[in-house]
């Protein structure tokens, strides 16, 4: 759950004036056994992350505000597509005329890859496995070569 704790940390960073509070919720597994290369995608993650915030001073830090950073962190962080409910939805439960309990709802699905390891917590295919830290790298630059060259 990496998306979880990365959007986690963010968010506790941002000023807000409350008590925050965080789980992940309806985590669905859809189970893959792709292999890719010498790695195996073994299954993607569904998952919905709900923030809660109690004691949040809107009159001082306004729920736009919060929304918007969300929002860009979210369009930054998470290629979101792919998501049924792309969009974080916010419930404003104002509790005095200062204060209000916000709690943020934000689908996630992650690619849970592993690769072969020889001390690997995991058996599949009668091979032990570790969990992979799945990085894509990105070309900045290519040229094509005649296999003469």
């Amino acid at each position: 759950m990496k998306k979880f704790t990365a959007l986690t940390t963010f968010i506790r960073q941002l000023p807000h004036g409350g008590k925050q509070e965080q789980w992940p919720e309806n985590i669905e597994l859809k189970v893959s056994g792709k292999h890719d290369g010498t790695k195996v995608l073994l299954h993607t993650m569904s998952y919905r992350a709900v923030f809660s915030i109690e004691g949040y001073t809107y009159t001082t830090y306004h729920i736009e505000q919060l929304s918007a950073q969300i929002v860009a962190w979210l369009g930054t962080n998470d290629d979101r597509e792919k998501l049924d409910d792309p969009m974080p939805n916010i419930d404003v439960d104002l509790l005095d005329d200062e204060t209000a309990i916000i709690e943020i709802t934000v689908e996630f699905e992650e690619d849970v890859y592993i690769t072969p390891h020889e001390e690997g917590e995991i058996e599949y295919g009668g091979q032990r496995w570790r969990l992979e830290n799945r990085e894509h790298d990105i070309a900045e630059s290519a040229s094509v070569v005649s296999k003469d060259e």
